[in-house]
């Protein structure tokens, strides 16, 4: 789902400067921490409090509306920890708990005339004020309260630090006079409700003092937050070690208490929320748990489900619930760990604000509403939150919508469903606030409150689309941002409704409703077909654009040494954006397969489209694979890897391969090409691509990799088939298995299945394996059987070349008459001809040279020549039946390079013959030559007749043997056969990547 983000729609409108003056007196102590709320009432009022000033505002314009500064009782000035709005009598004002060096005052603050109307002193430090009201009187009937509340004028509850829960009287009846906050009453506790109730209040009043009943004895545990339920009578009471009470305020007993799913954490706040007709009387409560008063790291919501045995319309057209039944939580989400694809340690999160909005259809013009049991047809709740992030300079701040309508039609989860984030949840949605935090850094955001009747989503008046394709990411609303300053105004726009009909559709996998447009636009020519086909490729080609940069910014943390594990929420994401793109992918190959008239341009543009996605697609279940695997996050460092009990060893693979590079050097002896690791030859059919990658992170281009980070980026190539970048994966990930000194104990079998590569490839990439780890009997077993993809070309030769550098003749003599290698080039044959003679199989050499030249090629001869003379074959090489062609071209080489040897040979040659003539010539030549050199050695003196007495013997077998073949290697063959019968045929186990231990003891040494 593409992020939404809130735009600011106004400038700073900055409090007056009296109001900036007036907290700054206060910054410099230490207990004095700047707070400020929007209250949730008609009034509009934005309050802020530091010390002991209160500031009262107006929510939209910041204008300064009301101010006072609290004296306490002592010299040392109070402490402003609770404010409430409280309407009474037509007036507003504040209810405001002050924290005194002894004790606490709870006021009631009058906005008009800035003054305290009433002053109550407190047992204990107050934590909480939540205002109940009641006209009070005798004639005035206390509808759904308890039948005693009638007798006070306005009652408040209040909490305290050690568990006081109070319904104070605040005597509203008697205003005759103002108090003062320094001189407040005293208050008298009754602690249980008295049967003389007024008498009792009015002796208590007569004393200048205040009555109020205590629900609950102190119990010791600090009571953290207070929320009156009006539609269902009840007080909820929130305590510092996770508890929830809550109270029927008729019968004034608790119904309910028990311990949230998050522990011993605070119960910060509470809010209501009602779904829509909902047959079971149910309604909800959310309850935060945070500690952010000590600004840590916990901010989780919890969603208790209340059931009710009743509910019941009132007179007034509100709805009650009556008789509670049950209470259980239903749904928590941790917006402290796992919300988010991981970007780096969350160091604290603290919620900002929570406000629940629920709208009513008018329903008069019905003829059954007059019955009708109403409930609220949009039902939201809003919270806020700032996350901080190590190595991040300012904290990142997000809005989210929870729709409990939306959350009903989705089966009710408990939780988050493992391929699901935040950001396409089809009953949370949310919002970036990061564009308005940098617009009004460095203040800090105290409070957001959103307008409701501002709520609202772009439905068709009639036939609104289904709930779905309706997600709260739809909504459209306006809200306001209380700084430390003033006030900004932003808005946060949602989607519009056909595009959460596609992203509902590309989320959930419900492709053939988008795919069935597609072939219907495409077939039919309609106005609208072309610019509804341009709308939907414009929309998934950005949705591949969001998602892709969606997956960076996941995966930066695994490759940059930030992290040392993965959260179960990475993970989820990055399964999320997989299957985005592979859903993606599958509408755009709609189009490729639909589109009739595309232009070549416009195909190629798709085609590219199309194919990077894909790239992308397989990139991120690679990736996903690797976390799974415990291979990622990739730890830059040796503590971090050590603590690991599988990682990539990077230093000690790459010191193998160095090592066995430079032994195959010194074995090549400039004779072979040393460049024979099956491995390197694996790299190199990637192109200068993967080596230019490999050079980036400080590697030398060749394997192995400088970090996983290098080798999946081999994913993001073009032009690579998929096939060669698995199989460099699968040689790696079996070096990794091998450089642990229990290679056993570690299995990536699983690799291969993911996705789905042929065992056949899966085996010839494990003979190639063995084949560098010099384990050459398993490594044939593996590539001679049947169930292993045959080997190309460029594979022959490089493993003929490895075998025969290392020595190994008699296995690369097998190796050619097991698979029976093509071919073509000049280099091949001259290969094909040394494994033979170097096993001194003339006969099938020569025969090979015959297959492979169609005219004479003195190249070819000279090889053939060579590899005769260090072989010791040149006996058997001279009895062959040369052709006439074959014959002036071997005497022609013979002639023209210099040395006594090739021309002794010559000589032999033309005995061979019967060609007297030329050997006499040669032999005169050869002899005068040698008479005619300056400063002739005795040795050189004894060559001739040495020369001629081995002449005479080549020269008499010559004679004898004239009429018979050439040496076949008839032994050799039958020797081969033989050892070839005798082999163990038993079929390797399925498990690819299980196989017989080669001895790595270089690897094992570093390890």
């Amino acid at each position: 789902m593409q992020e939404l983000t809130a735009q600011v729609t106004s400038s700073l409108l900055q409090f007056p400067a009296v109001t900036i003056q007036a907290f700054g007196e206060d910054e410099t102590t230490p207990d004095s921490v700047l707070r400020g709320k929007f209250s949730r009432g008609r009034n509009g009022l934005a309050w802020l409090a530091c010390g002991p000033q209160l500031e009262v505002g107006n929510a939209v314009t910041g204008e300064r509306l009301s101010a006072c500064r609290f004296s306490g009782v002592h010299e040392q000035p109070p402490t402003i920890r609770v404010v409430k709005e409280f309407s009474w009598q037509k007036r507003t004002g504040l209810l405001v708990g002050l924290e005194e060096a002894k004790g606490s005052v709870l006021c009631l603050y009058d906005r008009g005339t800035s003054r305290v109307v009433k002053a109550v002193v407190l047992p204990g430090r107050v934590t909480a004020i939540e205002p109940i009201n009641n006209p009070g009187g005798a004639s005035v009937s206390p509808q759904h309260l308890h039948q005693t509340l009638r007798w006070l004028f306005g009652v408040s509850a209040v909490a305290t630090d050690v568990g006081h829960l109070l319904l104070v009287d605040l005597c509203l009846d008697d205003l005759s006079c103002s108090q003062v906050e320094n001189e407040a009453s005293g208050l008298v506790v009754a602690t249980r409700i008295p049967a003389d109730v007024p008498q009792r209040r009015e002796a208590v009043t007569g004393e200048g003092r205040h009555l109020c009943f205590q629900l609950q004895n102190p119990s010791g545990t600090a009571i953290s937050t207070l929320c009156y339920i009006s539609r269902s009578n009840q007080l909820a009471v929130g305590f510092s070690d996770g508890y929830l009470s809550l109270w029927n305020m008729k019968t004034l007993k608790r119904e309910h208490h028990s311990q949230l799913e998050g522990g011993r954490i605070p119960v910060y706040t509470v809010t209501f929320q009602e779904p829509e007709n909902d047959p079971r009387n149910c309604c909800y409560l959310w309850a935060v748990q945070s500690t952010q008063e000590r600004e840590g790291d916990v901010v989780s919501l919890h969603l208790l489900q209340l059931a009710f045995g009743d509910r019941k319309r009132l007179a007034s057209g509100q709805v009650m619930y009556e008789g509670l039944e049950c209470c259980r939580e239903r749904y928590s989400l941790d917006l402290a760990g796992g919300v988010f694809p991981l970007r780096g340690q969350t160091s604290n999160t603290k919620l900002l604000s929570c406000q629940t909005v629920q709208k009513f259809h008018n329903r008069i013009d019905r003829e059954d509403s007059v019955d009708e049991v109403i409930s609220p047809d949009t039902s939201v709740s809003i919270f806020v939150w700032q996350v901080n992030t190590h190595g991040q300079g300012k904290p990142s701040t997000y809005l989210g919508v929870f729709d409990i309508n939306c959350w009903c039609h989705a089966q009710m989860p408990d939780s988050l469903r493992p391929e699901e984030s935040l950001r396409d949840c089809p009953y949370f949605a949310l919002w970036s606030l990061d564009t308005v935090t940098s617009m009004t850094s460095p203040d800090l955001i105290l409070d957001i409150g959103v307008q409701e009747q501002s709520l609202s989503r772009r439905v068709p008046p009639s036939y609104p689309p289904a709930m779905q394709f309706f997600p709260p990411s739809t909504y459209n609303f306006d809200g306001t941002c209380l700084l430390s300053s003033g006030v900004v105004h932003m808005t946060c726009t949602g989607f519009r409704q056909l595009d959460a009909i596609l992203s509902a559709a590309v989320q959930t996998g419900s492709l053939g409703l988008l795919t069935g447009c597609i072939k219907l636009w495409a077939s039919k020519e309609q106005p609208s077909s072309a610019a509804n086909l341009r709308f939907v490729l414009d929309w998934t080609w950005s949705k591949v654009i969001y998602t892709k940069d969606e997956l960076d910014q996941i995966c930066v943390p695994l490759f940059d040494g930030s992290c040392d594990s993965i959260d179960p929420q990475t993970s989820q994401s990055l399964q999320h954006c997989r299957l985005l793109l592979s859903n993606l992918s599958t509408v755009l190959n709609c189009f490729l397969t639909e589109a009739q008239e595309l232009t070549e341009k416009g195909f190629a543009d798709l085609t590219n489209k199309q194919v990077l996605i894909s790239l992308m697609s397989l990139y991120a279940r690679v990736v996903l694979w690797f976390c799974r695997s415990s291979l990622l996050p990739e730890g830059l460092d040796d503590d971090m890897r050590l603590s690991r009990s599988f990682y990539y060893n990077y230093p000690l693979i790459q010191r193998y391969y160095t090592g066995h590079r430079q032994k195959l050097e010194r074995l090549s002896r400039g004779k072979w090409d040393s460049d024979c690791l099956m491995v390197d030859g694996m790299v190199s059919q990637l192109g200068d691509q993967a080596e230019k990658l490999w050079q980036r992170d400080g590697g030398s281009g060749k394997y192995p990799p400088p970090s996983l980070h290098a080798l999946l980026d081999l994913y993001l190539l073009e032009g690579i088939e998929e096939s060669y970048k698995h199989a460099i994966t699968i040689y790696l990930l079996l070096d990794i298995m091998h450089s642990f000194l229990k290679p056993t104990e570690i299995s990536v079998d699983s690799f291969p299945t993911a996705f789905a590569i042929p065992w056949g490839l899966v085996k010839l990439i494990q003979g190639f394996w063995l084949l560098d780890h010099n384990d050459y009997e398993n490594s044939l077993a593996l590539l001679f059987h049947p169930a292993t993809i045959k080997t190309v070309s460029w594979q022959h030769v490089t493993i003929l070349r490895s075998l025969m550098c290392q020595g190994e003749h008699r296995r690369a003599l097998r190796y050619t008459q097991v698979m029976k290698p093509s071919f073509s080039s000049t280099s091949e044959v001259q290969l094909f001809l040394t494994v033979l003679l170097s096993n001194r199989c003339m006969a099938e050499a020569w025969g090979l040279l015959q297959q492979h030249t169609t005219k004479v090629n003195i190249e070819e001869l000279k090889h053939m020549y060579e590899i005769c003379q260090e072989v010791g074959l040149m006996e058997d090489f001279l009895k062959l039946p040369f052709t006439e062609s074959e014959q002036k071209c071997l005497e022609t080489f013979l002639h023209t390079n210099a040395g006594v040897q090739n021309h002794e040979i010559l000589l032999v040659h033309h005995l061979q013959r019967a060609n007297y003539i030329p050997a006499l010539q040669l032999n005169q030549a050869m002899n005068v030559n040698l008479m005619a050199s300056e400063k002739v050695t005795e040795d050189d003196k004894v060559l001739p007749g040495a020369s001629s007495e081995h002449h005479d013997g080549v020269v008499e077998d010559a004679w004898s043997d004239t009429a018979k073949p050439a040496n076949s290697s008839t032994e050799e063959t039958a020797d081969f056969q033989e050892l070839e019968m005798g082999e163990d045929s038993e079929i390797v186990e399925e498990k690819p990547f299980q196989m017989e231990q080669p001895d790595s003891s270089e690897l094992r040494q570093e390890a």
